[in-house]
Parts: C-alpha cells; sequence; structure tokens
C-alpha cells in the first residue's frame, strides 16, 4: 500500500470528512469521556485484571475502516497469529506439536506499555504517511498515550509495531537455531530439538527497540509463571493448548473437567435468568472444547441434556 501523504485521502478512505476526524481528535485529547466507555474483568482462572477501552459506536465504526483501509493492507508478519483472518490461539499452538522442548514468554503490559509516540513514528517515519496523517491515526487509536485494550485497531497496530522490529529478527534467529517461533499478540512461542530458550535474550532484545519489556523467568504474576520452559515431560501450553502430542492441540483436562463441573452445578439452579445466563456459558464452552476434542465435547453435551432432564 502506498503511504497516505494528505488527510483528505485519509477521511475519503475512512469514508468520513476531514473536519470530522479532526473535531473527534480533538475530543479526544480531552479524555475518554465522549468516546469511550471503561470497565474491567477479572480472570478466574489466573485471577489477572484487565482493563477495557470500549470505543463509543461513532469512533468505533470508524477504528474498524482504519483497521480494514489502513492496517490490513499492511500485512503481518508470518508468525503472527493474533488478530489475523485466518488465523487463531489453535493455528498458533499447531505449530509447536510433539517438541522436545517449548518455551512461551510474554510481553509485560502490552498494550498500556506501547505509548503514542512508539505509534505516531511507525505512521510517520516508518511508513511514510504525512505528518498530519500519522498525528490523526495516532490520536483516533490511542488514549492516554497508550493502545486501548478493546479498540479494533489496537492489536492490528501492535502486529505493525511488532513485525520488521521484532518478528523478523526473531524468525531469523529461530531459523539459525533450528527452532520455530510464533506470536500471538504479545504472547511468543519457541520449539525445536535444538535449544529454544536462546531465543528468549534475542526476543527481549528487540522488544526494546518499542520500549518494550518481557517477564523474566523469576517473575511470577497472580501466582503464574510468565515465561515458562517446558520439557516434554511436562505438559507444555502455548495459547491455552496442550501440545505434547504430535496429532494436534488439545484443550487441557482441567479446563475439560471444569466444564464438567459447570455442569453439575448447572442442573442444581433453580429456574431464572442465572441459569439460562450459566447454560449459554456451557455451551460456549463445549464449542470450544469441539474444535480439538470432538468426543469429549459430544460427551459434555450429553451429559448436559441429561441432568437437564433430571432438573426441576
Amino acid at each position: 500500500m502506498r503511504p497516505i501523504l494528505s488527510v483528505r485521502d485519509l477521511a475519503r478512505r475512512l469514508g468520513t470528512s476531514v473536519q470530522r476526524l479532526r473535531e473527534i481528535a480533538r475530543e479526544l485529547d480531552g479524555g475518554m469521556g465522549l468516546h469511550y466507555t471503561f470497565w474491567s474483568e477479572q480472570d478466574e482462572k489466573t485471577g489477572k485484571v484487565r482493563h477495557f477501552r470500549n470505543p463509543r459506536p461513532e469512533l468505533k465504526k470508524i477504528q474498524k475502516r482504519i483497521k480494514a483501509a489502513v492496517l490490513d493492507p499492511l500485512g503481518a508478519s508470518d508468525s503472527a497469529h493474533g488478530g489475523i483472518r485466518g488465523r487463531s490461539p489453535y493455528t498458533n499452538a499447531s505449530m509447536h506439536l510433539g517438541q522436545p522442548c517449548v518455551v512461551t514468554m510474554d510481553v509485560r503490559g502490552f498494550f498500556p506499555n506501547t505509548r503514542h509516540y512508539v505509534v505516531y513514528r511507525l505512521f510517520r517515519n516508518e511508513l511514510g504517511f504525512g505528518t498530519e496523517v500519522a498525528s490523526l491515526l495516532t490520536r483516533l487509536t490511542t488514549l492516554h498515550a497508550e493502545l486501548p485494550q478493546g479498540a479494533p485497531t489496537s492489536t492490528g497496530i501492535g502486529n505493525l509495531l511488532l513485525a520488521s522490529a521484532v518478528d523478523e529478527l526473531v524468525s531469523a534467529q529461530a531459523r539459525r537455531v533450528g527452532a520455530a517461533n510464533t506470536r500471538f499478540v504479545d504472547d511468543f512461542a519457541f520449539s525445536g530439538g535444538a535449544n529454544p530458550a536462546s531465543l528468549i535474550n534475542r526476543t527481549a532484545r528487540a522488544l526494546s527497540t518499542r520500549r518494550l519489556v518481557v517477564w523474566r523467568r523469576s517473575t511470577k504474576h497472580q501466582g503464574r509463571p510468565k515465561l515458562r520452559i517446558m520439557p516434554r515431560c511436562k505438559r507444555q501450553l502455548v495459547t491455552g493448548l496442550t501440545v505434547n502430542a504430535r496429532s494436534g492441540p488439545s484443550v487441557p483436562r482441567d479446563y475439560r473437567d471444569g466444564v464438567r463441573a459447570a455442569i453439575h452445578q448447572w442442573a442444581i439452579l433453580p429456574a431464572g435468568y442465572e441459569r439460562a445466563s450459566a447454560e449459554a456459558s456451557i455451551h460456549g464452552r463445549i464449542l470450544y472444547i469441539r474444535r480439538t476434542n470432538p468426543g469429549e465435547a459430544r460427551r459434555l453435551r450429553r451429559y448436559l441434556e441429561r441432568l437437564g432432564r433430571r432438573s426441576p
């Protein structure tokens, strides 16, 4: 894609007026009130709290157009699997099946620590966009000087920032040592017969050029180690899926057991909103299991139906 040099060209691609883009950018400079809602979620398993900024309809529409008309045409690296059509946690995990050693690591506070000036330099200096174009795109896709988690553009911008600065360098090193490497947003995975752990320092150095750091071996967050070196004799997890077997990724047994326990709890709930909501959640979790463990998904569905018939 050729660089976008004029604001008029940008507005045309986004289906709005130059004046309105400038107005929204000025409003965003003053805070999130007009264009974002805010909420937090806690992961039940890890206890980690994530803070989300959900853009309101007008800004979300513009951000989706930025993603489709500006970010997506720029492509992504071969090692990236997050936020890319046709790729998923499953395709990411599938690159690391049945290996002697698997290493996973992630970036500390990836979205909040991706600063607005790094995003601006991406658009202006690396992609060659016009000065005001780069400024507007940065202001329309960042909030309080960081990438807002929950915005349609954040993962795409993250992928672009890491493509040349990190992915290319790490992939080259992985080829040299005979390892496989993938990235799902800010989660890196390495595996192979050679020592994939040698890629840890290479990745950390590359991330530092984007003012980002990784969790180190001794660091735990919410009780869970953020850097894991997993030999074949232990359970190897990549993006939440077990990859020990060469036949394909699998949902971990403790997750499947958790769904069975949730079905048992659901069966004793009285009729009402809470019961209906719990059932919808269970159906969604069974669908997730079906991708990798279809037999187990069928057994869980039959168990749900059997307990449902017994319920008052």
